[in-house]
């Protein structure tokens, strides 16, 4: 009896480490698997952020190409000079006197022009604080992130499209070192390799006999 028991003790025992090696390997398993997805959720959080970024660029360079547009270029200082002197000439023409009370008149219709210029001007750069604030608010979590480079990249886009949203020069080359330092960091991983692949690999690249 004690000889049996002997005998079967071997045999538990192996059955005991293939329980806990069966056990491993598929805590191993899941743990990589788990491992897997929190990196692809990762990886799809980062490109969103990013996408939300780059639109929140382009909302500040359309808001500030249309503010200049009305109110920044020659053509909208040319618009101002004439809806100046159209007022100007319709105050003079409608004023009851000539002399002195026409021309204050006409110096009345400049003042209020350019007063309802500047009032526009100001109503229109004042649209640029919601794509300037929605700009911050994308920038935040990529300035947390840890790849390397990206970061500095998207700081550097926020501080060119901060400084001057229509500088065509910096912008796209912080944009495009921006792309350049994500890239990498939306790439999936390389599937690990097997031992034994590792192994066969070495052997073909090993020296041939003669």
């Amino acid at each position: 009896m004690n000889d049996a028991l002997l005998n079967a003790v071997p045999g538990a025992a192996g059955a005991v480490v293939l329980l806990f090696l069966g056990a491993w390997e598929n805590d191993r398993r899941t743990r990589r698997t788990e491992a897997r997805k929190e990196a692809a959720a990762d990886r799809a959080a980062l490109e969103a952020q990013a996408n939300e970024f780059v639109a929140a660029v382009l909302a500040v360079k359309v808001a500030g190409n249309a503010h200049d547009h009305l109110y920044g270029g020659w053509r909208a200082r040319a618009t101002l000079i004439m809806r100046v002197v159209a007022g100007v000439g319709a105050a003079y023409i409608g004023s009851p006197q000539r002399g002195l009370p026409a021309v204050m008149a006409a110096s009345q219709a400049v003042h209020t022009a350019t007063d309802q210029w500047d009032q526009d001007s100001a109503a229109s750069a004042a649209t640029l604080a919601a794509p300037l604030g929605r700009l911050g608010t994308a920038v935040t979590p990529l300035m947390r992130r840890q790849e390397p480079g990206l970061a500095a990249a998207a700081d550097e886009v926020f501080t060119a499209i901060s400084e001057s949203y229509a500088d065509e020069d910096r912008i796209p080359q912080a944009l495009t070192a921006f792309h350049e330092a994500l890239r990498p960091a939306l790439e999936p991983p390389a599937p690990p390799q097997r031992w034994w692949s590792l192994r066969r690999r070495n052997g073909e690249g090993g020296p041939q006999a003669s």
